[in-house]
């Protein structure tokens, strides 16, 4: 994976690999999955798998397409996907996951756009990253709206992601038994 470019006058590109700063904004899930239905018990499980284990974002994205494996404590996730292309996803139950990504400036900026079945309905997500220079460093925004159709539920989650340069470390098993990669504990 090639490294985020900061070079003076030129934004650079998402392309790199990419950690959640825990710091600023609205890192926590909370409130995007009690929008989505998770059970209180979950979500509790999800926040401290969060707050024990790095977020991690590779993504390689050009004019084409928009590719990012997310790695945390609860997730391990390889999603490719054709700008402007609608992807669809046959889940157990005959459920449709549909995500289409688009960007009126690839490498910098992308929304992407994904409606899913939850724990109670459907819900449609728009998940927006957008490049930005704060002094001398890129920072990747992440603004998550998640809409529950059944109940009219919205909330918005935004997190910031610094350029990460460390190790990943071994697969991890959540509370599922899942294998799932985390970060090596610093």
């Amino acid at each position: 994976m090639t490294e985020p470019i900061a070079s003076a006058g030129i934004l650079g590109t998402m392309n790199g690999t990419w950690i959640l700063d825990k710091r600023r904004g609205s890192p926590s899930m909370r409130g995007y999955l009690e929008t989505m239905g998770v059970t209180e018990l979950a979500i509790e499980a999800h926040e401290k798998g969060e707050a024990e284990h790095d977020t991690i974002n590779i993504i390689e994205f050009d004019d084409e397409q928009f590719k990012i494996k997310k790695l945390s404590r609860v997730t391990d996730l390889d999603l490719e996907l054709r700008l402007g292309e609608e992807f669809r996803q046959t889940l157990p139950g005959d459920r449709v996951k549909t995500v289409l990504a688009t960007s009126d400036n690839p490498g910098k900026s992308v929304r992407i756009v994904s409606r899913m079945p939850t724990m109670n309905g459907m819900a449609t997500v728009v998940d927006t990253k957008t490049l930005q220079r704060e002094g001398n460093i890129l920072v990747l925004v992440q603004t998550l709206v998640i809409l529950n159709e059944r109940s009219g539920k919205e909330h918005t989650t935004v997190r910031y992601f610094v350029p990460y340069k460390g190790e990943i470390g071994p697969a991890a098993v959540t509370a599922k038994g899942t294998e799932l990669k985390h970060l090596k504990e610093t």
